[in-house]
């Protein structure tokens, strides 16, 4: 079992599978919403996609997850930041 996903630092999404649960939003809206036919990588709890070519496309992805009645940050958030290549992002559940 997968606990902790790679996550992109250059506009990298993550969304908690327990939020499309709990609201009835299917994974396969979520990856049209995200032009993706997968995430990037996924765990049991946890989808990642990115990375997300600039802030306007990241925050189209953004408008497009709150239009499917997801909340920023309780459901999904984003990172954009500036890391070495060296260095990578991962997520888990706390």
């Amino acid at each position: 079992m997968k606990t902790s996903i790679r996550v992109s630092a250059h506009g990298g999404i993550v969304v908690r599978k327990a939020a499309l649960a709990a609201k009835g939003v299917t994974e396969a809206s979520v990856f049209s919403a995200m032009e993706a036919d997968q995430p990037e990588e996924a765990s049991d709890d946890l989808l990642s996609f990115g990375p997300s070519f600039g802030e306007e496309a990241m925050n189209e992805f953004v408008r497009r997850l709150q239009g499917l009645g997801l909340e920023y940050v309780d459901d999904f958030f984003c990172i954009h930041t500036d890391i070495p290549e060296w260095c990578s992002l991962r997520a888990e559940l706390a």
